[in-house]
């Protein structure tokens, strides 16, 4: 399945494919990606979930939520246009989305598990997407949008926040950990 071209997705999702290691199939980049997101979570004492690196900031598991909910979102869109449905398809608020997002009792590794079955399903919705299905075009959030544009942008969404995870969550938290996980006093967390 061949990239998308700037004109099967809105401007904004420019962002999510720019994003993107070059040269890699959608396939290999939605693997690729969750095995990375994997280790980088695997690799954050479990206290770590509830940090934010500034007040007013999303913790570590409601990013990771908000991975979820839109790697859903876009999948249902993809399925939707991939069946040839021609009802366009509303936008999503994330804020208000996060509004009800409850994951202070669970865990990182609980939503890995969540993010995996939803991951596994968007690469079997890959795995039966005919060549030409991947060139059909929906409406979601009023722009025009193509199968395989919304199978890149679920990698380079992913992609986009594991780079704010890196610059922005990782440093500050390597700075409360000190090296030693078990010394975490969570005086940052949100």
């Amino acid at each position: 399945m061949q990239r998308p071209k700037k004109s099967e997705y809105a401007p904004f999702h420019a962002t999510y494919i720019n994003a993107l290691p070059p040269r890699s199939g959608a396939k290999t980049l939605l693997r690729k990606s969750f095995k990375e997101i994997q280790a980088m979570m695997n690799a954050l004492p479990e206290a770590a979930g509830d940090y934010a690196y500034a007040p007013g900031k999303w913790t570590i598991k409601e990013l990771l939520m908000h991975m979820i909910d839109t790697e859903r979102v876009f999948s249902y869109r993809l399925l939707s246009f991939m069946r040839g449905d021609r009802i366009a398809l509303p936008g999503f608020n994330q804020d208000f989305w996060m509004e009800q997002v409850f994951v202070k009792d669970r865990s990182i590794k609980d939503l890995m598990k969540e993010w995996k079955a939803v991951r596994d399903n968007t690469l079997f919705l890959l795995g039966q997407c005919t060549e030409e299905q991947s060139k059909f075009i929906g409406t979601a959030s009023n722009w025009k949008v193509s199968v395989r544009a919304y199978f890149y942008i679920v990698a380079g969404h992913q992609y986009h926040h594991m780079g704010v995870l890196r610059e922005m969550y990782l440093p500050a938290l390597s700075e409360e950990l000190s090296g030693n996980p078990e010394n975490y006093s969570g005086t940052r967390l949100n």
